[in-house]
């Protein structure tokens, strides 16, 4: 009987339910899907905000704020609203958490979606917060988060970086194949109610042109001034986020004539890279 109480013991030690494995905070999905491919089965890793979020206006629940608190480190985007929102609470109830900013390095676009009569004042200037929308941000977001795990966990630093390595072919192979396929519409346009798909279309020479500005609509004059832009730049797609009022898009579609395709996207899925194929293909035809 003893022996077969050791067995019982020693298996259940060795099963990876049993064990409790420290968990690590991200902010949103993307994250939490890069992050993932670092820590493997070494760390759990949260978002404090799930699918169907805004991120502008996120206010995370009492449970993920105690999720963060007890996680050995948190890694932040850098310039989402509800960031700077709960960064005090944060640290004053744990001063010790680690926190980390995985935009760190990354060439930041000037906010295009916040259009207000003080923007010429120095002081409101803020960034463009969208930067997992870039596959080369984003692995230079997955190297920010390397950095941190190593320091978090020293002990399987030699894992997160092997992992890391293969993280980082699959990104590059990714990249490349993105390059070729927008190669031919190099230059081009597309149209987006939300901005946020700008360093998207930075990486491949294409235009943004966004219909809405912090959650508002745009005047008739400036919405009929877009439209006429993207007509003269033969714009055929426009990308909706999925909990937008579809109706609107299609009166907007209507004044661009019938070749505008309507697509629906979510740039805060966890599979994100998914979602940014989706975006190619639909840029180039496909």
């Amino acid at each position: 009987m003893v022996a077969v109480a050791i067995v019982v013991f020693v298996v259940g030690c060795a099963d990876p339910a049993a064990r409790k494995i420290p968990v690590v905070s991200v902010s949103i999905e993307p994250q939490r899907w890069l992050l993932e491919q670092i820590v493997g089965d070494k760390m759990e890793v949260r978002s404090l905000m799930g699918n169907g979020g805004n991120p502008e206006h996120y206010e995370p629940t009492f449970s993920h704020l105690a999720n963060l608190e007890k996680s050995v480190a948190y890694f932040q985007v850098g310039n989402l609203g509800f960031e700077s929102a709960i960064m005090e609470k944060v640290q004053a109830n744990n001063p010790d958490l680690p926190i980390y900013c995985v935009s760190d390095s990354i060439r930041m676009i000037l906010d295009t979606h916040h259009h207000d009569h003080h923007k010429d004042s120095e002081e409101c200037l803020a960034y463009d917060p969208h930067t997992w929308s870039s596959v080369k941000n984003a692995k230079i977001m997955a190297a920010n988060m390397l950095r941190g795990m190593k320091e978090v966990d020293a002990d399987n630093a030699a894992y997160y970086t092997r992992n890391f390595i293969t993280l980082s072919h699959k990104l590059d192979s990714l990249d490349l194949m993105l390059t070729e396929k927008l190669a031919p519409v190099c230059g081009g346009s597309f149209i987006v109610w939300h901005p946020s798909l700008s360093y998207f279309a930075r990486d491949y020479g294409l235009t943004q042109l966004a219909l809405g500005m912090e959650n508002k609509e745009l005047s008739v004059e400036e919405t009929r001034s877009l439209i006429d832009r993207a007509r003269s730049a033969g714009t055929t797609v426009f990308f909706i986020q999925k909990d937008f009022d579809r109706s609107q898009a299609v009166a907007i579609t209507d004044g661009l004539g019938s070749d505008i395709k309507l697509i629906s996207i979510n740039p805060l899925a966890y599979e994100w890279a998914d979602e940014i194929q989706v975006v190619a293909d639909a840029i180039a035809g496909k």
